[in-house]
């Protein structure tokens, strides 16, 4: 859903009081740059609202910078190795996604860099190479200069650690089938094993935004329509079954989040994809 326009109703009622919140605690003489991070289940439109923040900020005069936690992907080389070595888990034989394929000590630093206001790299990760599984270009793009706001999004950003017994228990409750993707219960665990790596970079968030669907099957459906557009757009795209494939590994780690993460902002979103309610803590 990433190119989707918000209504006015939208703008108005959710994504301009976030910006206003922003600039409450800018104003407020907060020394630094303000590294925000925006969560939410695949096709939520993480992308749409960190865009539409950059440069409602950017009307207020702020210097902001967006990116993903997806241009921090490991190289496909180092993917396919982590591949090799889990090579029955479910959870590593997707591509690209779960924690452990970014590479986590290089977010790190680069957030660290924003927070100090020095120059920093975002790393460029072409998503078209390999057959569709990405991989890592030798350009970079270089932010100059302290930036009032950098927006970090993707669909694990916050993520906090979990127990093995708490995680099946959220997915039992989520009716995430847990039982067909890990039939032992074991393969989550090398998940949870890497989610511990993360924890240093949710450290340097100073505001967390989720964006949480309704239900979980209109994951499959929105990045169904990502698909399609896909499909329009270069020829090439995921099945229907392949979606479903490829979305299911993420459902459990999404609703880890839903339920545990406590964000300073929670925009609710229904079936038809209607930013309808925002919670502030």
């Amino acid at each position: 859903m990433g190119e989707r326009a918000f209504t006015k109703e939208e703008e108005e009622r959710i994504i301009i009081p976030i910006a206003g919140r922003l600039q409450q605690i800018c104003a407020k003489g907060t020394k630094g740059t303000i590294i925000v991070g925006i969560q939410g289940g695949q096709g939520t439109g993480k992308t749409t609202l960190a865009t539409f923040l950059e440069k409602q900020l950017k009307k207020k005069g702020f210097l902001v910078q967006s990116f993903s936690i997806d241009d921090f992907y490991k190289s496909w080389k180092e993917r396919k190795e982590l591949q090799q070595k889990y090579p029955s888990n479910p959870f590593y034989q997707i591509s690209r996604g779960l924690p452990g394929t970014h590479r986590v000590k290089l977010l790190f630093e680069t957030l660290k860099k924003a927070k100090a206001g020095k120059d920093f790299e975002i790393p460029i990760f072409d998503k078209s190479l390999h057959d569709g599984k990405g991989d890592v270009l030798k350009r970079t793009r270089t932010v100059k200069g302290r930036q009032n706001f950098v927006i970090l999004e993707g669909w694990c950003v916050g993520i906090p650690e979990v127990s093995s017994q708490r995680f099946l228990e959220i997915s039992k409750k989520n009716n995430l089938g847990i039982g067909k993707l890990d039939p032992q219960r074991r393969h989550h665990k090398v998940v949870l094993a890497f989610i511990k790596e993360y924890q240093p970079i949710w450290k340097l968030l100073d505001y967390q935004i989720m964006l949480k669907a309704d239900s979980s099957e209109v994951h499959k459906r929105w990045r169904s329509l990502q698909e399609k557009k896909l499909k329009e757009d270069k020829g090439q795209g995921m099945s229907r079954q392949e979606v479903h494939a490829f979305v299911e590994p993420f459902l459990p780690f999404t609703y880890v989040c839903y339920d545990l993460l406590r964000p300073d902002a929670k925009v609710l979103i229904d079936e038809k994809h209607n930013f309808y309610r925002i919670d502030f803590s």
